[in-house]
């Protein structure tokens, strides 16, 4: 039995998750198309629970950021945009700003025999229908206060990608920590977005400095009320915010550490 059969039929785990892509990535250096694999692969990945992340490598996001297409991608459930990656890849992070003018031959082999459409790198990730199985998408820049950050991998300057997303509607979980700070009205897109995700349960919105207005509309938003935890902290929250988030019954699922009163929810962002 092939070695990536085994992997995906024995136990579930991140380990044995990075063990098929780093084989699969060896077959598509030896000139295999991984199509067939993934076909093949899929029926028994899908029967991992969906706690167990299956994240998109760093060099298959970049890959498809250029082609809009990766059979491989197919069996992740989970994507990271975060500038996270450049702490453990500095060397090959960079972010997703690729336009179809753009020179192609300093950011490695991933526009090798590519003929790219207009479409920018964020847009072909977004768009990707290989995602349908995502459940976890991180967004956030994580090193907004560090000065020797490369910045962020993306940075959504409005909600239309997200929003437009086709994995959008399967998500558990969202953050968007220090990533809404362009969006020209949060409080409405924030509602728009939970109504085309309702399979949402935990958003990290942290450090978007959101203010009390924006929190207490989400709080009343009743798609709010899927939620089973909601990192607010860093947005200026106060008492009013606080107590729309109690009527709701909310107040358990709030994650705020401006409020040192404040019920904090155990469940991960995972």
């Amino acid at each position: 039995m092939e070695r990536e059969f085994e992997l995906v039929r024995g136990e579930a785990s991140e380990a044995a998750w990075d063990e098929l892509t780093a084989a699969l990535e060896a077959r598509r250096a030896a000139g295999e198309d991984l199509a067939a694999w993934a076909e093949a692969l899929a029926p028994a990945l899908a029967r991992w629970p969906d706690s167990v992340p299956r994240l998109l490598p760093l060099q298959w996001t970049y890959r498809l950021a250029a082609r809009g297409s990766l059979p491989e991608a197919a069996l992740v459930n989970a994507l990271l945009l975060s500038d996270r990656w450049a702490m453990t890849h500095f060397e090959e992070f960079r972010p997703l700003t690729q336009r179809k003018d753009d020179a192609h031959d300093i950011l490695g082999d991933e526009y090798d025999d590519v003929v790219p459409d207009a479409r920018t790198e964020q847009e072909r990730v977004f768009q990707a229908r290989e995602l349908g199985a995502l459940r976890s998408l991180d967004v956030a820049f994580f090193s907004d206060d560090n000065p020797y950050s490369p910045g962020p991998m993306v940075w959504l300057e409005s909600p239309a990608l997200l929003l437009a997303a086709p994995f959008l509607a399967g998500l558990h979980a969202l953050n968007l920590s220090h990533a809404l700070a362009s969006w020209d009205d949060p409080a409405a897109a924030l509602i728009e977005l939970l109504r085309r995700a309702p399979a949402l349960r935990r958003i990290d919105l942290s450090h978007n400095e959101l203010g009390e207005a924006v929190l207490i509309k989400l709080a009343g938003c009743p798609e709010a009320r899927q939620l089973r935890r909601i990192v607010l902290t860093g947005n200026g929250s106060g008492e009013a915010s606080r107590q729309a988030f109690a009527a709701a019954g909310l107040r358990g699922a709030v994650e705020d550490l401006d409020d040192d009163d404040c019920d904090v929810s155990e469940d991960g962002m995972g």
